[in-house]
């Protein structure tokens, strides 16, 4: 080395400093400058994204399958699955003794095979919905990558992992989370084709998902992917897909599928489902509450029902939502940006079908889940691989995120306290340590807001949906099943009956019970006896009577309401509320009631 070097580092030795602390810290600033090449590689590499999102995956989909059924007609379709395996008939469906044709077998059929395999229990019924959650969460990354870039699968995936939509339904024993997977994976196959080179045979794929779609649920899974795709044709006035033998080989086989289906399943399930059943659904509500499309419109769920709900349901991610839209915008997608044109029709299409649809539910809209994905990580493609930051200087962005750290801190400090109002569960349900962990985070997005540091900002938005994640898998929903679960109650029940052979008893109509409550009280208990049904106040009061006078004493169950309106007020009847389970505005008390004379 030259002199001069040494006399530099002498003179720096006199001045305080010493050889080994220059070279020590030039050894750290390389060890730092290798260690985030690793992260950033680690981080945009399909290993990384696969460890970060699968371990999440497990927490979303997997983490409480086994807990009780819990609603949105998870009883009731394990009630058809469990009379059709017990009855050994997986074609004409039942439910409570009555032919189903609400629904194709399809959906029970993977219910029924998962329960053969694993046994009959909670989180068997549920597997087929979390495996194919799990699926949408892996065609979503590969249509952004697909799309533009690894940056932009990734963050949609995420996305769909910790929206409220797919968070809350995404496990749950229901049709959707089927129906949702094989629409997002026509959809890639449809993306792959069109938009990557020499890779027509995809075709087949997404042409395959959407046939099993169409089995699952309804014809729609196979005409909203297929539309939007051929609204892009249109647009850009493209014929070629239309030219590949891949293309009319996916969609023979489509409709070769999905003849051979419905040919098994007969000509009364044909004219029932596909025929009736899907009319009725297109213009008028079914179920509970009957009407036309036109009241429906205008009722308590209107047309406009999905534009509020929509902030809710893609939490936190639907502050993003404007300036995603707002990107798109200013790329005048339909004039030379074909994937900006698709993402577009998807994100709107879909929303307005649904919009359009008489009978709104929150669950409806998981299949739109992917496409506003999709939109976010296409936002964060501009923002880290193009740093195109022309959108995050509009104060629409700032106050958008702004919005989202008020509403943050609300539910980190007044969840407990709502979930304690709704649904009776303790306070201390959340640690304090989660709660401190999500304010810090939430601190530390509003500084970057300050600072205007818009990549931080985007990746704090991501950790504090990564956050609310785990406090709903890991808190809300087993704290919520300790205390007002199904399951919960009906154990709760059997401890009070004096054999194991006494029905659970329930006073007057059913229009209190949901289908869970029904599902463990019939197909679990194997016991369930109604006293009263279908009778007036005073004639149901009567039937009571002498269903006590014949036991001398019982146990029965019902609102607080009948109890205070018709119960309680017989002279002739001793009553004790034995317990209380509480449920979104109503609570059921479970009653011990015997004859004053008996007595």
């Amino acid at each position: 080395m030259p002199s001069s070097y040494f006399s530099f580092l002498r003179c720096e030795h006199e001045r305080g400093f010493s050889v080994t602390k220059v070279l020590d810290g030039e050894l750290a600033k390389t060890m730092m400058l290798q260690n985030n090449d690793f992260l950033k590689s680690f981080s945009q590499t399909g290993k990384g994204h696969g460890l970060i999102l699968g371990t999440m995956s497990l927490f979303a989909f997997f983490y409480n399958l086994q807990i009780s059924l819990f609603g949105v007609t998870e009883g009731l379709y394990a009630s058809v699955t469990e009379t059709m395996v017990r009855t050994g008939e997986y074609v004409q469906l039942t439910l409570h003794g009555q032919q189903y044709f609400n629904k194709p077998p399809m959906f029970f059929w993977l219910q029924a095979y998962s329960t053969h395999l694993f046994g009959w229990s909670e989180a068997a019924l549920r597997l087929p919905s979390a495996l194919f959650s799990v699926g949408t969460v892996v065609a979503t990354y590969w249509i952004g990558r697909t799309l533009y870039s690894a940056t932009a699968g990734f963050w949609a995936a995420l996305v769909v992992l910790t929206s409220y939509t797919s968070l809350w339904f995404g496990q749950m024993a229901i049709i959707d989370p089927i129906l949702t997977c094989c629409m997002t994976v026509g959809v890639l196959g449809f993306v792959r084709a069109y938009f990557q080179e020499g890779a027509s045979w995809w075709y087949v794929i997404g042409f395959v998902a959407l046939a099993l779609g169409a089995m699952v649920k309804n014809l729609h899974a196979f005409a909203m992917p297929t539309l939007l795709f051929l609204a892009l044709l249109l647009i850009r006035r493209d014929a070629t897909p239309l030219k590949s033998i891949s293309f009319w080989a996916g969609l023979l086989v489509f409709f070769g599928l999905l003849g051979a289906y419905y040919a098994y399943l007969g000509q009364e399930f044909f004219q029932h489902y596909l025929l009736k059943e899907n009319l009725q659904r297109m213009t008028k509500l079914a179920g509970d509450t009957q009407g036309t499309a036109w009241e429906a419109y205008w009722g308590k769920r209107p047309i406009v029902w999905y534009a509020i709900v929509l902030w809710f349901d893609f939490f936190p991610w639907s502050v993003l939502l404007p300036s995603g839209l707002l990107l798109l915008w200013r790329q005048k997608p339909l004039q030379q940006y074909p994937k900006e044109t698709f993402i577009l029709f998807w994100v709107m299409g879909y929303f307005l079908v649904f919009s359009l649809f008489p009978e709104k539910h929150e669950r409806y809209l998981m299949p739109m889940v992917p496409g506003v994905a999709i939109l976010i990580g296409y936002l964060y493609h501009r923002a880290f691989e193009t740093h195109d930051l022309e959108v995050w200087t509009s104060s629409l962005f700032t106050r958008m995120l702004s919005l989202l750290c008020v509403v943050f801190l609300v539910i980190v400090f007044l969840l407990p306290y709502l979930l304690g109002r709704k649904w009776n569960v303790p306070t201390d349900s959340f640690p304090w340590l989660y709660q401190i962990i999500m304010v810090c985070g939430i601190g530390l997005l509003g500084y970057s807001l300050i600072k205007v540091r818009e990549k931080v900002a985007l990746q704090m938005v991501g950790l504090l949906a990564a956050g609310l994640m785990l406090g709903v898998v890991v808190f809300i929903v087993p704290g919520i099943n300790a205390v007002a679960s199904p399951k919960f109650i009906m154990t709760e029940v059997q401890s009070f009956l004096k054999t194991s052979n006494e029905p659970i008893r329930t006073f007057q109509h059913w229009n209190w019970r949901n289908d869970e409550d029904l599902y463990y009280w019939q197909h679990v208990h194997k016991h369930a006896s109604m006293v009263g049904g279908g009778l007036d106040d005073e004639d149901a009061l009567e039937a009571l009577r002498r269903e006590v006078e014949a036991a001398g004493s019982l146990v029965i169950m019902m609102t607080e309401h009948q109890y205070q309106k018709t119960v309680r007020p017989a002279s002739e009847l001793t009553s004790v509320v034995l317990r209380e389970f509480h449920r979104p505005k109503k609570t059921i008390l479970l009653i011990s009631i015997e004859s004053k004379y008996n007595s």
